[in-house]
């Protein structure tokens, strides 16, 4: 009998942290001029923060993809990180937020209940009760057990919900626990229940979706407008976008001359036209603000 393989998970990375204002900039920073940072004495005076948020600031840098390695050797930044680092390393671009968005709403082994939550937790309305309960059956399911603490699962829903939904507008504006994710209007707190939200179309551009779909076309030169709208991964699931805006957002990149798109006799197919990587569509998106 053949022994089951098992699943890689990650609960409470961020020791209790939501991931805040700045912290994204100083990580950058620092493990450009010093690979070893994190792994410093010294690491709490040059971050500025304590020690606990200095481990919780090196969990979001590799829950948010930007470590391309993070060791006892050092940490070294992602192609991503980088280009973060180059063209907007103060956030002050949203575009940034959805690429690292993107990476953490996927990211099975280091932020598991990021996954679960965008890509297994389909209610658009939901207390917190009820996203926990949701949480811990999809967890069993993609563990296989339940040796896992409950403790920590509260605690990771309770850090993404106040990282994505914590209105900036509605506190002291001297507060620096806002997490820069909640620009993307994801998620809403609405009394006592959480409503998964569409971004406002301002703060999302097609951009965005050119960058999944070189996730999702990865190794294809087709794909189906239905597998790009609800399939894994899809851009219902991780950016809560409904089938006109993504038609229409299709449609420009379609203008654009990166893909075409049919739709004669229901085949609602996307077809590449040029070859695009992640990196790529980061470069030519900065790229075209530079000139």
């Amino acid at each position: 009998m053949m022994e089951k393989t098992k699943v890689k998970y990650r609960l409470q990375g961020h020791e209790k942290f939501p991931l805040r204002e700045g912290w994204i900039n100083k990580g950058l920073m620092e493990v450009d001029s010093d690979e070893m940072i994190f792994l410093s004495k010294e690491a709490p005076d040059e971050f500025g923060i304590g020690n606990n948020m200095v481990k919780s600031l090196r969990y979001w840098m590799r829950a948010l993809g930007l470590f391309e390695s993070d060791t006892a050797r050092g940490s070294i930044l992602s192609q991503e990180g980088r280009m973060i680092l180059n063209h907007d390393p103060y956030l002050e671009d949203i575009f940034s937020l959805w690429v690292m968005h993107s990476y953490i709403a996927k990211n099975k082994d280091e932020a598991t209940t990021w996954y679960l939550y965008f890509n297994h937790c389909d209610a658009e309305i939901l207390s917190k009760d009820q996203i926990e309960h949701i949480l811990s059956r999809e967890l069993i399911k993609y563990v296989g057990n339940d040796d896992f603490s409950d403790k920590s699962l509260k605690n990771d829903i309770d850090v993404l919900l106040n990282m994505y939904s914590k209105d900036k507008g509605l506190i002291d504006p001297e507060e620096k626990n806002v997490s820069p994710f909640s620009q993307l209007g994801l998620i809403k707190k609405v009394e006592n229940q959480y409503v998964k939200t569409s971004p406002d179309l301002r703060n999302i551009s097609e951009w965005v979706v050119l960058y999944e779909l070189s996730q999702l076309m990865e190794g294809k030169d087709s794909i189906s407008i239905e597998q790009v709208s609800n399939g894994e991964f899809s851009l219902s699931a991780i950016y809560h976008l409904g089938s006109v805006t993504i038609n229409s957002f299709l449609d420009k990149l379609d203008a654009l001359g990166y893909i075409r798109v049919d739709r004669t006799a229901g085949l609602d197919m996307i077809y590449r036209l040029n070859e695009f990587s992640k990196e790529s569509v980061i470069e030519d998106y900065f790229g075209r603000l530079d000139r």
